[in-house]
């Protein structure tokens, strides 16, 4: 068999001519670099001078009877096509070709339609019964030619379509690789991954992190073994060094791709046999991957172990030889191509992670600072809230204790009406009954020192006397009251109404009480349907006596019919926001107004002042985080942006204009009437 270009020569003819070509192509199956056409032809072409025009032909000859071309065809493989020259010879082989190769055919010989439309594109020339040997040859020149131009596309359509496949898979892998967040689900999926594409038998990963003193250290953080399942992940870290594999790899940037581990011969690098020799396992080929991100930073390290012929074959130490294979060097772009797409990832999720870290640090940040600044005006508010407390507590305190001393006198009268209309029981009974009324009149400051008196004079009479003297006293006792008191009757009439003095007092403390509550309490910041002008009501109140300290009035008009949905505390301390800077900014005399309204279709909450006004540079930055005109101490410039975030919440707007003829600025806020539920986090994620 002639082969790579070389001229053909026909073989003489012989009986055993046909095994022996048929063994010469079995052998050339394994031949990677075997291209060239097969050109077959029957032994009496061969034996003929019309032989001579294939001569230096670029093909390899086989000649063979019509068995022969049949078993031809069923054993070539995909990359050598073949060209058959058809005469009589042939007749009724089955000459239909195979999926995956070539096959071309010039006929020797006349064909039937139907024969002709059978072979379809593989006929290439009908050949006339006198052609000459030239014109022969030249038409096996275009056969050959065609064959292997058209197998060559066959090839390269295979090699698109396997290609097309790959970047397929890719997208998806790198797909799932971009969706997982998890940095230990995606550490498992890479490794996962890179073995399927490789029909690895195991698989390492090793993560690059620093130690205390800022040194890189390689950490074996994730382990895969088919032939060792049940093996135990240990972890640990070893230096960014030059011997190992592992090290080089993380060192240099550069892949390494080793056929035999035991046979590295001289480098930097060498293998620890050491698992093996605690395993059993046995480590032969081995791709040992860097995971450079975006950054071109080598974050990690892929090493996948033993290459099998096939992702389902057991790999068994005695036939290791047959299964493991080398990694060549499509595997290597591959895996490469996954390793830095998997860094990228990996890379991202850290990023990802580390926003996400930081934004709930920002959150509980804010929260802190939402917080102070409450705490902050809550302690500024105090001294008017005291103030506000004290007058009506002080007026039901004492309305308190003077109907404790009436009805304590009402008592007293009534026990001494009680034994003067009482003569019931034995002098003894009775004048032990009216000792014990005398016990509760000395506690009368106007009738202690005659008590005392009678007390005295009582102890050395007869009964009788004593039962006299006791009647008489009483007497006096009971016309003295009612001449000092009134009756009994006007005397309760007069308790009640003081009593009732005092509820009042005690109302508006529990209203203060109420409104300062409402105005702190943590419940009411849900989002919910509230009167929004009573929030504003009482946080006005709880300002009343800052105002009235500064001189300043405070006027409403508060419009709004009906209940809406908000965050009741948030837009409170908005409001108290903007009215306490307004008082600020007012001098003694000014006023501050605040009104309410439903207007095309928002709720409008304005805030009116006569004070000093706002310059065109503040005008700008009022909202800024920090900010704040106020002197050093009076002001934390957190108010405004705070309440700037709380409107931005309702999905309102908040707005600041100078008054053009009292002076002063108006704030105006202006929140949608129909209100959606905020997403929870669960939700947003």
């Amino acid at each position: 068999m002639q082969r790579h270009g070389a001229p053909l020569c026909l073989p003489p003819a012989s009986p055993t001519i046909v095994s022996t070509v048929l063994t010469d192509l079995a052998a050339a199956v394994h031949d990677p670099d075997e291209v060239q056409p097969i050109l077959v032809c029957s032994r009496r072409f061969a034996e003929s001078p019309a032989a001579s025009a294939v001569r230096g032909l670029t093909a390899d000859l086989l000649v063979v009877d019509k068995g022969g071309l049949e078993e031809v065809l069923s054993v070539r493989r995909a990359g050598r096509p073949i060209v058959v020259l058809f005469d009589d010879s042939f007749s009724g082989a089955d000459l239909r070709p195979h999926p995956g190769y070539t096959l071309r055919i010039v006929s020797l010989a006349p064909l039937a339609t139907s024969e002709r439309q059978r072979l379809g594109e593989a006929l290439s020339f009908i050949t006339p019964p006198d052609i000459s040997a030239e014109d022969l040859r030249i038409a096996m020149r275009c056969a050959v030619r065609e064959a292997y131009y058209g197998d060559q596309c066959v090839s390269l359509d295979s090699e698109r379509r396997r290609l097309a496949g790959e970047v397929t898979r890719l997208n998806r892998i790198g797909i799932a690789l971009s969706a997982e967040r998890d940095p230990e689900r995606l550490l498992e999926f890479i490794l996962t991954t890179a073995r399927d594409f490789t029909c690895s038998d195991a698989g390492s990963l090793y993560i690059i992190e620093k130690d205390a003193e800022g040194n890189r250290r390689l950490r074996f953080n994730n382990s895969q073994n088919d032939s060792l399942p049940n093996l135990e992940l240990v972890k640990f870290t070893i230096p960014v060094s030059k011997s190992t594999l592992a090290g080089y790899v993380a060192a240099t940037g550069e892949p390494l791709n080793i056929p035999n581990v035991y046979v590295i011969g001289q480098a930097e690098y060498s293998f620890n046999p050491a698992f093996d020799q605690r395993t059993g396992y046995r480590t032969r080929s081995m791709l040992v991957l860097p995971m450079k991100n975006q950054n071109d930073q080598v974050i990690g390290v892929l090493q996948l172990i033993n290459r099998k012929v096939s992702r389902a074959v057991e790999l068994r130490t005695s036939v290791i030889e047959d299964v493991v294979i080398p990694y060549d060097e499509q595997a290597l772009e591959l895996t490469f191509s996954l390793a830095s797409q998997a860094a990228v990832s990996l890379t991202n999720t850290q990023l990802y992670q580390g926003i996400k870290d930081n934004l709930n640090e920002l959150k509980t940040t804010q929260a802190q600072l939402v917080q102070s600044e409450k705490l902050a005006s809550l302690g500024q508010l105090t001294a008017g809230v005291a103030h506000e407390i004290n007058n009506p507590l002080a007026f039901s305190r004492n309305n308190t204790h003077l109907a404790h001393a009436r009805v304590t006198s009402v008592h007293r009268r009534l026990h001494a009406n009680n034994w003067l209309n009482n003569s019931a029981g034995s002098s003894a009974e009775r004048i032990a009954a009216g000792r014990a009324v005398l016990e509760r009149l000395l506690a009368d400051k106007g009738l202690a020192a005659d008590v005392k008196e009678v007390s005295g004079e009582i102890g050395g009479l007869p009964p009788p006397q004593q039962l006299e003297m006791l009647r008489d006293f009483l007497t006096y006792v009971i016309r003295k009251k009612e001449n000092e008191e009134g009756p009994i009757e006007e005397l309760l009439a007069r308790t009640q109404k003081v009593l009732e003095e005092s509820f009042i007092g005690l109302d508006r403390m529990a209203e203060i009480v109420l409104g300062l509550r409402n105005f702190a309490r943590l419940d009411e910041a849900q989002f919910q349907t509230a009167d929004i002008d009573e929030g504003i009501r009482q946080t006005l109140m709880i300002l009343g006596n800052n105002a009235r300290d500064k001189g300043v009035h405070l006027e409403s008009s508060l419009a709004l019919t009906r209940p809406y949905t908000c965050f009741p505390a948030k837009l409170n301390q908005v409001v108290l926001n903007l009215v306490n800077n307004a008082i600020d900014a007012c001098k003694r005399g000014g006023t501050v107004a605040v009104r309410t309204r439903e207007h095309e279709g928002n709720v409008e909450i304005s805030v009116q002042d006569d004070g000093e006004g706002i310059t065109d540079d503040n005008l700008s930055k009022i909202f800024d985080p920090f900010f704040t005109t106020k002197p050093v101490g009076k002001g934390t410039g957190l108010g405004l942006s705070i309440s700037y975030r709380i409107i931005m919440e309702h999905r309102g707007t908040i707005s600041v204009r100078r008054n053009e003829n009292s002076g002063g600025v108006t704030f105006l806020i202006r929140i949608p009437v129909e209100q959606e539920a905020p997403k929870t986090q669960a939700e947003r994620t």
